[in-house]
C-alpha cells in the first residue's frame, strides 16, 4: 500500500530588527525554532515570531479503530529570542504553545465533553553557543508537556567553516527522555511508560553564489521503550470465538530505527523574494519508505520591521508500515507476550514524519 499526501501550510515569520535589512541568502524556515545561534555579529538581542496553522480531515481515526473522523486543527505560535552576549557567546531560546482542536482526541479519556476537544502543548528550548574562530559548539536543552505526554531533551551541536566560510560542516545529536500516560481504549489511565529517543544529524552546506545556498544532510534516529499509542484501537476480524466489532489496543515493537537523507536549496531571487526547495528520502525498521518534495516561496512584506510570509507546499508519498491493519482484518489478538510481526497491529500504522514522538 502507498500513501500519497499533498499538504499546504501558510506561515508568517516576523523578525524584529529596527530598520529592516537586506534579503537573506536563506530565509527562515518553520523547522528552525529556534535557528542555530549566531555569535559573529557582536552583542545584541533579536526577537522573532513564527505562526503556523494546520488543518486536516479524514474518516479513519485510529482512536476509534480506523473508523471515525480525523478532523484536526492546530494553531502554533512560537516566540524566539537570540541574545549575542558578545563576539564569542550567544544564547538562544524559544517558547511555543500549540492549540489543538480535535474530534477524535475527545474520545481518549472517559470524559467525552463535546463534539471536539481543545488540547494544549507547551514547548521550550534553550541553547548556549560558543564560537572558536572557524568552529561553533552549542549545548541545548528543552522541555515539552501536554496532558498525556512529557518530554525532556538535551543536545549538542558542532559546526566548522571551510573555504573562507563558503563551506560548512555540521553535526548534532539529541537525546529525548519521554513519559507516556497510558490512557487505554476504554479511557482509563493505567499509569505511564518510558520512551527513549536518540538522533544524530550530519550536513554539508555550500555557498554556490551570493544568493544561492545548497545543503546535503543525513540523519539517524533510534527509539526504544513504549512506542505504541495506548488509546489507538484495532478492530479484530469476526470469528467463532470473538464477537463482531471486538476491539483491542494497538501493540507495536519496543524498538524502531529511522534513517533519512535529503538535499535542500535556497535562492534569493530579489531582496523581497526567496525560493526554497528540497527532497527527502526516508526508511525505517517498521517497513516504511517515503519520498517528500517541498517548496517554499518566501515573500517579504513592506513593513518597518523585517517580516516574511511563506506558503509551504509538500508532496509526500510513502509505503505502509508492516504493522498497519484495516478495521476487521486482524484475527490474532495482541497479548502480554513480547510483540512479534503476527501479534502486533495498528490502525494508524506509522508515518515517516515526526521526531521523538
Amino acid at each position: 500500500m502507498l500513501l500519497t499526501l499533498v499538504s499546504a501550510v501558510v506561515a508568517a515569520w516576523l523578525v524584529i530588527r529596527p530598520g529592516g535589512g537586506d534579503a537573506p541568502d536563506a530565509a527562515p524556515s518553520p523547522e528552525q525554532s529556534p535557528p542555530p545561534a549566531s555569535v559573529s555579529g557582536g552583542a545584541g538581542v533579536d526577537g522573532e515570531f513564527l505562526f503556523n496553522y494546520y488543518d486536516q480531515d479524514g474518516d479513519h481515526s485510529p482512536v476509534t479503530g480506523g473508523l471515525g473522523t480525523e478532523a484536526l486543527q492546530v494553531l502554533s505560535p512560537v516566540v524566539v529570542a537570540q541574545w549575542a552576549i558578545n563576539d564569542r557567546w550567544a544564547l538562544n531560546t524559544s517558547l511555543g504553545l500549540d492549540q489543538i482542536t480535535s474530534a477524535s482526541t475527545d474520545n481518549i479519556d472517559d470524559d467525552v465533553s463535546s463534539a471536539s476537544r481543545v488540547d494544549q502543548r507547551a514547548v521550550t528550548t534553550l541553547e548556549l553557543a560558543r564560537e572558536f574562530e572557524t568552529q561553533t559548539v552549542g549545548v541545548s536543552g528543552g522541555f515539552s508537556n501536554e496532558y498525556d505526554y512529557r518530554s525532556v531533551m538535551t543536545g549538542l551541536r558542532w559546526t566548522r567553516d571551510f573555504n573562507r566560510k563558503n563551506t560548512t560542516l555540521a553535526a548534532s545529536g539529541r537525546y529525548f527522555a519521554d513519559q507516556v500516560s497510558l490512557y487505554d481504549i476504554d479511557g482509563i489511565d493505567r499509569g505511564s511508560e518510558r520512551r527513549h529517543t536518540a538522533d544524530l544529524a550530519l550536513s554539508v552546506t555550500q555557498l554556490l553564489g551570493r544568493r544561492t545556498v545548497a545543503t546535503i544532510d543525513v540523519g539517524w534516529t533510534a527509539q526504544r521503550g513504549f512506542l505504541s499509542t495506548p488509546f489507538h484501537e484495532v478492530i479484530v476480524a469476526p470469528s467463532p470465538d470473538l464477537p463482531v466489532d471486538y476491539r483491542v489496543a494497538e501493540r507495536l515493537p519496543d524498538a524502531r530505527d529511522r534513517r533519512a537523507v535529503g538535499v535542500r536549496g535556497n535562492h534569493a531571487l530579489t531582496d523581497w523574494l526567496v525560493q526554497r526547495g528540497g527532497y527527502r528520502f526516508y526508511t525505517d525498521t517498521f517497513g516504511i519508505t517515503a519520498h517528500s518534495i517541498e517548496s517554499e516561496t518566501h515573500l517579504r512584506l513592506p513593513a518597518a520591521n523585517e517580516m516574511w510570509v511563506f506558503p509551504i507546499l509538500r508532496f509526500h508519498r510513502q509505503s505502509a508500515s508492516r504493522y498497519l491493519v484495516y478495521p476487521g482484518h486482524r484475527r490474532s489478538i495482541p497479548g502480554s507476550s513480547p510483540p512479534t510481526e503476527t501479534s502486533v497491529a495498528s490502525t494508524a500504522g506509522a508515518t515517516a514524519e515526526g521526531g521523538s514522538g
